[in-house]
């Protein structure tokens, strides 16, 4: 496993009280590339009503509790998590972006 930290994009919705996790990965590194993958995600996420965040870590997994942990502080809910229905599979899943 990688030490190294890195940007995700994540991918979900914000259901009030939990977040439903769409997918997350890593954010390509260059530049031209990184926008274009924003614009595309940016454009389904808009139709799906969703949200599409950024988080520098060293893991998807780590990336995604550091939203959790900032979405439970902006909603004053302590106990702000993944949804049930959340995508799991992309926490195991070390990939690149599309």
């Amino acid at each position: 496993m990688s030490t190294e930290t890195r940007e995700f994009i994540i991918v979900g919705k914000d259901n009030g009280a939990s977040y439903t996790l769409w997918d997350v990965m890593p954010a390509p590194t260059d530049p031209a590339r990184r926008d274009m993958v924003l614009e595309e995600i940016g454009v389904d996420v808009h139709d799906a009503f969703g949200s599409c965040h950024m988080e520098w870590a060293t893991t998807a997994t780590g990336a995604v509790n550091q939203l959790l942990t900032a979405l439970r502080k902006e909603s004053g809910i302590d106990d702000y998590a993944l949804s049930e229905d959340s995508n799991r599979d992309a926490l195991t899943e070390e990939r690149e972006a599309r």
